[in-house]
């Protein structure tokens, strides 16, 4: 069963995913900073190929141009020979979609393959295409969902996503005719406007929770804010009363939602190097700017007889296709295996891991192991690494190490005085902080001095060297 806790403090969103009492994803949005422009839909205008390179960018705006690419998360799903056949463009402007995100030393990416994902189905600009998502093995399935081929047109195709297996045919119907609406007006809106322009932007993270993690066998939804907890007992629940069985959750508690549900330990260790198993062995996870390499050891599991190379492989296998999606690690993955004796072996250790990402939403290839026990792996980026979004690079040892980003730490402690607020009574509270992180503190403060959780506080802020980050007096 699949529990997903969202937690609110002033402008910072987290949401931890537990399937099975198991953290399965874990995210971090602040709703102050730039949002992401992933996913989002343009008007842009053509430009002319830049000199040197086999390459060509567009303008999505007065300001930004981008790199238009030939990759398409969802282009792998289809068989076509032709590229033009889901082109929208006239003679100076295409319409395109962003593949990546901000990056301060590069355009963004964006395709002219248009995809409108919604809950059950992707709408398409290719005409008459009809797909059904692939993890949909089931032939019995598959026969019933071919019957919403009708809803294909001489303009558009329809993909239906793996959410769809266990719905009603009614309920699909009804998210596909909507769709179709907004992809209506993508199009009309491209046709009306004379500039580069935006056409659709992206939900925000908390539709988007509801759109790719609210699952069928999502049994409760925790939140400490009422805003997010109206959001989906009135915008989404209210509209699908099929989905009401998911329990929806508003927890007034004086103790933060991630200490509540004992899972605040479980985060922290997201962004440990070390991964620790029961039975002795660990992983080590080094994450660079280029790849990702995970080397596995058997540590103290070999003192215990019971333990072979290939028992610790096999353990480690699923560990780590566990930790790759928690973490959200893309790019190159090197996975140094215990050396072990024979090809059967190494295809047992192969076919276990391929199954624990069997789950993952984020494109993935994975080459059989190698005799020398290694597995090498390329994973889509969808978003930022985890320990991106909680770390930056220390600037005293040049980059080579990570230390926690200010911000996470300054709402570390707004999260701590709220506690002791609600426990104590108190409204007046002294700190004692690093120099480095005053700063910081005190933009947090004043950019959500409004917020009810800290209106009435008087905060009074010494700057000392100190060993912690911070000390509450």
């Amino acid at each position: 069963m699949r529990k997903i806790i969202i937690s609110e403090t002033l402008d910072q969103i987290r949401i931890a995913v537990l399937d099975n009492s198991k953290l399965s994803y874990f995210f971090i949005d602040n709703t102050s900073e730039q949002a992401s422009i992933r996913g989002n839909i343009y008007k842009a205008r053509k430009n002319l190929s830049a000199k040197g390179i086999e390459a060509s960018f567009v303008k999505i705006d007065n300001e930004r141009s981008a790199f238009l690419s030939n990759f398409h998360p969802l282009k792998a799903d289809f068989n076509t020979d032709s590229s033009d056949s889901y082109k929208i463009q006239d003679k100076n402007f295409i319409l395109v979609q962003c593949v990546s995100d901000y990056d301060p030393r590069k355009a963004p990416k964006v395709s002219d393959f248009v995809a409108l994902p919604s809950k059950f189905c992707v709408i398409i600009a290719k005409p008459k295409f009809f797909g059904i998502s692939k993890k949909i093995n089931s032939d019995e399935k598959r026969l019933r969902l071919k019957s919403l081929k009708r809803f294909t047109t001489k303009n558009l195709g329809i993909i239906l996503r793996t959410s769809s297996e266990k719905q009603k045919l009614k309920d699909i119907e009804q998210d596909i005719r909507e769709t179709k609406m907004k992809w209506k007006e993508i199009i009309s809106g491209f046709n009306n406007q004379s500039e580069p322009s935006l056409l659709h932007q992206e939900n925000n993270i908390i539709e988007n929770i509801y759109r790719e993690l609210v699952t069928s066998d999502t049994n409760e939804i925790q939140t400490n804010s009422r805003r997010i907890y109206n959001y989906f007992k009135k915008q989404i629940f209210s509209s699908r009363p099929k989905e009401k069985k998911t329990e929806v959750k508003l927890i007034a508690s004086k103790e933060d939602l991630f200490v509540l549900n004992k899972i605040d330990k479980e985060i922290s260790r997201i962004f440990h190097k070390k991964v620790n198993l029961k039975n002795g062995s660990f992983l080590l996870i080094e994450e660079k700017e280029g790849l990702t390499v995970v080397d596995v050891n058997s540590g103290r599991s070999l003192n215990n007889k019971k333990e072979t190379n290939l028992s610790v492989n096999l353990a480690m296998a699923k560990e780590i296709g566990h930790q790759i999606m928690l973490r959200n690690l893309s790019g190159l993955v090197l996975i140094d295996f215990i050396d072990l004796q024979s090809s059967s072996e190494r295809k047992a250790v192969f076919k276990i891991f391929k199954g624990s990402m069997k789950k993952d939403k984020a494109k993935h290839s994975i080459l059989p192991m190698s005799k020398f026990g290694i597995i090498e792996m390329t994973r889509q980026k969808i978003g930022n690494r985890t320990s991106s979004l909680v770390s930056e690079s220390c600037s005293v040892c040049y980059g080579s190490g990570a230390v926690t980003r200010k911000d996470i730490v300054c709402y570390d402690l707004i999260r701590e005085i709220i506690s002791l607020k609600k426990t104590s009574k108190k409204t007046r509270f002294v700190i004692e902080i690093k120099e480095e992180l005053s700063e910081t503190l005190a933009e947090i403060l004043e950019k959500n001095k409004r917020n009810a959780a800290i209106k009435g506080l008087n905060i009074l802020t010494i700057s000392k060297k100190l060993n912690e980050s911070y000390k509450i007096i």
